[in-house]
């Protein structure tokens, strides 16, 4: 049995609430709750919809629509007015409404938009079908994004599959620059428009790259990741999922917060990156307790070691303090790398046969089946001998 859509009716105006009742009870599998917010809501789902009867005030009915944003994120939200000035319903889906109606209320155009709702949470609830992998990094300045780039384009260029690369450092992601791109829209406009998030809304809003992976931006401003919240992020990654076979997700440095986590939650691979420093190796046994602590799956999170030189500290010592054995071992390719952000283009692109662009290749390799190369994590010793 499909489960009931509940819809919150948020009208004083005795008449028209019987309106909205009779155009609803055309409806199965819906319950109205009226009146909404103050009716008990025990045994009841949050609202799917919520419908507000306006009058002419526009700050009050703004204000109205940003609470209940915030409240309910998922929810989609109908204004009722008799206002019929154009400027006035301009704002007032600026504001967040996802439709707007006359007081006069047209019975069919109403419940064809509940419908339109009801189905797009109908396909919004199908199966993944796409592996997410994460990465984070110990601290600052580690190569993350270096890595979560050249990993995504890798995989778009080599596997032909539909990739994409979700820049999820919220305050600082510049894997635009690395990718010579810039989106018209980012997490942070998704999410200011969350009413209208569907799997059409997003792959709209996702930049196709020259390497064929689709790329969703950071906001563009520091202060514009206050509009991005857990419950946004979790819909975005279940939808990415949803409509990729891969996605690869580039994380802020040694930061958990509600994003994160619930990017850690949905991810099927976790990378903590760190190089042979001791601050960095510190901070990232620091890290894996954090994400143990917080119930994540120690199957699922793997270390990998960038800028790795034979001369750094030993191995076996990094390994001891992390307690577990380290999953891949990116080379020290400073000048070409270097090279590939400053041309915005990812070294896998541009040049395929540096030793860092074969390294990431290996690596998606492994990535995708640890067993492919069992034994090897990217690096030999001597005579060939692997690390």
């Amino acid at each position: 049995m499909a489960q009931e859509m509940v819809i919150g009716l948020d009208i004083q105006e005795p008449t028209l609430l019987r309106e909205v009742q009779a155009c609803l009870g055309q409806l199965d599998g819906v319950r109205a709750i009226a009146p909404w917010p103050q009716a008990p809501a025990t045994g009841f789902a949050a609202p799917s919809v919520v419908v507000l009867h306006a009058n002419g005030d526009l700050e009050g009915i703004a204000a109205r629509i940003s609470d209940l944003r915030e409240k309910l994120p998922e929810a989609s939200l109908f204004v009722i007015s008799s206002e019929k000035r154009p400027e006035y319903i301009v704002e007032v889906m600026k504001a967040g409404a996802a439709e707007f109606f006359s007081n006069r209320l047209n019975p069919d155009a109403f419940t064809a938009a509940v419908e339109k709702v009801r189905q797009r949470l109908l396909t919004s609830a199908r199966p993944t079908r796409g592996r997410l992998y994460s990465f984070i990094s110990a601290k600052g300045g580690l190569g993350t994004t270096v890595i979560s780039v050249n990993v995504a384009a890798a995989l778009a260029l080599r596997a032909k599959s539909n990739v994409a690369l979700l820049d999820m450092s919220l305050q600082s992601g510049d894997s635009s620059v690395y990718l010579d791109t810039l989106p018209q829209t980012t997490l942070a406009d998704i999410c200011k428009n969350f009413h209208r998030l569907d799997f059409s809304f997003l792959k709209t809003s996702m930049l196709r790259h020259s390497t064929g992976l689709h790329y969703l931006a950071a906001p563009r401003e520091p202060e514009d990741s206050g509009s991005v919240h857990g419950a946004q992020v979790k819909k975005v990654l279940h939808l990415a999922k949803s409509l990729h076979d891969q996605v690869v997700v580039d994380c802020t440095s040694m930061l958990v917060d509600e994003c994160s986590l619930e990017t850690f939650q949905a991810s099927d691979r976790i990378f903590i990156l760190t190089d042979l420093s001791v601050p960095a190796v510190r901070n990232a046994a620091r890290l894996n307790q954090l994400l143990l602590k917080l119930r994540i799956a120690p199957s699922k999170i793997e270390f990998v070691i960038n800028r790795f030189s034979k001369s750094g500290a030993p191995l076996q010592d990094v390994e001891k303090t992390l307690n577990k054995t380290v999953f891949w071992l990116f080379p020290n390719d400073f000048e070409e790398v270097i090279s590939s952000i400053n041309a915005g283009v990812p070294l896998v692109k541009g040049k395929p046969g540096s030793p860092f662009a074969k390294n990431i290749l290996e690596f998606v390799e492994k990535m995708q089946d640890p067993t492919k190369h069992a034994g090897y994590r990217g690096a030999r010793g001597f005579l060939g001998k692997t690390i």
